[in-house]
């Protein structure tokens, strides 16, 4: 007589071991996805950029979509946005700073991107990483959920 009952049970746990496996494929494909606190609220009249504002020429890498653009901090006579964009298929996260002397932006892929002009430094940082990512004794300024500010740093020539 042939036990049956042994190989049911074997069935059970191969099956269950797949969907687990599945399921943590699943999720790990998931987890790639780089997420920003401050593009997760309804756009408003406010965070809404011009045409010409995002760099819509022809020569331009990046295309950003307009639906996606947030004002997440004033800064003196600053304004810093965040949007979503893509290069060549692959997203990215641009930061745009209309400072007083003039617009500047940068855009990239990854946990963080950054960008300064001759005032400020600029680091974008994602949700996975933005609260490791920087050292408060370097004087980092959080500005937004994923934007940190702090004054450009002299360098070596600078201060000699």
């Amino acid at each position: 007589m042939i036990d049956l009952g042994g190989l049911d049970m074997h069935r059970r746990i191969a099956t269950t071991l797949t969907a687990l496996a599945l399921a943590l494929g699943l999720s790990a494909c998931a987890g790639t996805e780089t997420t920003y606190a401050d593009l997760q609220r309804d756009q408003e009249a406010k965070d809404r950029l011009s045409e010409s504002s995002v760099g819509a020429d022809s020569g331009d890498p990046f295309t950003i979509d307009p639906d996606s653009t947030r004002l997440v901090a004033v800064q003196g006579d600053s304004e810093v946005f965040l949007a979503s964009a893509t290069e060549s298929g692959q997203p990215r996260i641009c930061v745009i700073v209309f400072a007083a002397t003039q617009p500047f932006r940068a855009c990239g892929g990854g946990d963080r991107v950054g960008v300064s002009d001759s005032t400020n430094e600029y680091t974008v940082l994602s949700d996975a990483v933005v609260d490791t990512a920087l050292d408060p004794a370097e004087d980092w300024t959080k500005i937004s959920e994923n934007v940190f500010t702090r004054p450009v740093q002299p360098t070596t020539s600078d201060t000699q």
